[in-house]
């Protein structure tokens, strides 16, 4: 009885124990802490993994429109191309420049090619990190990048050496080829009629402004030759006179005049009354005439007439590199006799001269050394940088191709900067120059 009163006391204590304990675990703050944290670790681990993921985003976007851009570029400067051609060209350019291996993170390009313009776009799918504890798996990332293809307008003159030599190794047929590709070339990228125009000057010691010219008051028809010239005086006092007198016949004049009195022989000033000012007319019955010589051509949109013109050229003939300067100068500058350049606007037009020759001076009328049409002509150079140096003085580019031979430094240094200078040894590198000049034209069209 004993035994069974203290069992049956004993079980009301312990279940007073346990209602004090279940109590006191109810009642307990002390795990609140590890709750809460457990609770808001999903949002801080998240905003963590939105930092890291945004953070790669950026770095992806910032890549994908660098490529985009370098992408848009290429294509933006061709022309003539099918648009699988251009979808090609711009995907490789892309993929070159964006390092999809690496970041993990492909991207396919949208090209869409009018007339005006080439807009392209990409998107791209990263994967997150820590986001997707969210359910957030992927970001998608996009760029886009537009090139406008209407650019600057252009006016290129293409100042070619018609000289005697040109008829050796085949380098006329070669610089006939050359020259028609660039002109197809830098066509091609007018988008509208007149955003590009090109002219042909072609010079030996002469050049042709054309018969229809005969009647003209800038022309004159007596005028001195350097077969009898004495020199005076030293220094600045220093003088040449050639006493020999030429008296040119209108009947029968093709088109040729020769160089115009100094210092009017180096400028592209109008001219006047003074015969100084005026153009000798000459012909063949005079020394050292070459009138087989193409008349020039001005600026002009008819791309299968100056083809034709190219084809036209032939070979015969001295050199004299200041005439096909000054010429090639004159019709590229707005107001000048023969020309139809369009004013110059340093935003909106450029004006580039393309000149090439395979020889040195050695022909000049006014009597500087032994001008025969056969030596070098030293003192005739220093009339070419005089030329060289106020071309460039008005904006106009200058390009400068020597074939195998011609006064090196002369012609670098007319050029605007030395990688405009080309120097070949061969006929056929004409090719590649003429190609490299095409695309560097179509580029600076475009590069507005």
């Amino acid at each position: 009885m004993d035994n069974a009163t203290h069992r049956d006391e004993a079980i009301p204590e312990t279940g007073g124990r346990l209602r004090r304990f279940i109590g006191k675990w109810a009642t307990d703050r002390r795990g609140n802490f590890a709750m809460i944290f457990a609770i808001t670790l999903i949002p801080v681990a998240a905003a963590a993994g939105a930092a890291i993921d945004i953070s790669r985003a950026y770095i992806v976007e910032t890549r994908l429109s660098a490529a985009l851009d370098a992408a848009a570029l290429a294509v933006g400067t061709a022309s003539g191309m099918s648009s699988q051609e251009v979808q090609a060209i711009a995907q490789a350019y892309f993929d070159a420049n964006y390092p999809a291996g690496k970041l993990g993170v492909p991207g396919t390009i949208t090209v869409v090619d009018s007339q005006t313009t080439v807009d392209i776009s990409v998107t791209a799918d990263l994967p997150t990190t820590l986001m997707g504890v969210v359910g957030i798996n992927s970001l998608k990332i996009g760029a886009t990048s537009q090139v406008m293809r209407h650019g600057k307008k252009l006016e290129v003159m293409l100042v070619l050496d018609n000289t005697g030599s040109m008829n050796s190794g085949g380098r006329m047929t070669v610089l006939k080829v050359a020259a028609k590709d660039l002109i197809t070339t830098v066509s091609e990228v007018a988008t509208s009629p007149g955003d590009v125009r090109i002219g042909i000057v072609p010079f030996t010691t002469d050049i042709n402004v054309g018969p229809s010219s005969v009647n003209e008051s800038w022309l004159k028809w007596t005028w001195t030759h350097p077969d009898v010239c004495t020199t005076t005086g030293s220094g600045k006092n220093k003088t040449t006179t050639c006493v020999n007198t030429r008296t040119v016949s209108k009947s029968g004049w093709k088109g040729c005049v020769v160089d115009r009195d100094q210092n009017y022989d180096v400028s592209i000033s109008t001219p006047t009354t003074n015969d100084a000012t005026k153009f000798p007319a000459n012909n063949e019955n005079i020394y050292n005439a070459q009138c087989s010589l193409r008349p020039v051509v001005p600026l002009s949109t008819d791309w299968n007439m100056l083809r034709s013109e190219i084809d036209a050229m032939t070979a015969g003939g001295a050199t004299n590199t200041t005439i096909g300067f000054v010429w090639g100068w004159q019709l590229l500058t707005n107001g000048a006799l023969l020309s139809n350049a369009a004013a110059p606007s340093t935003n909106e037009l450029d004006k580039v001269m393309v000149y090439m020759t395979d020889g040195e001076n050695t022909y000049y009328r006014q009597g500087i050394g032994s001008c025969n049409g056969s030596a070098h002509c030293p003192g005739v150079d220093t009339r070419t940088a005089m030329v060289c140096d106020a071309i460039k003085q008005t904006g106009i580019i200058v390009y400068t191709v020597r074939l195998i031979n011609g006064n090196a430094a002369l012609l670098r240094d007319c050029a605007s900067h030395p990688s405009m200078y080309y120097s070949v040894d061969t006929a056929s590198e004409l090719t590649d120059v003429f190609k490299s000049i095409a695309q560097a034209l179509s580029n600076l069209r475009l590069s507005k």
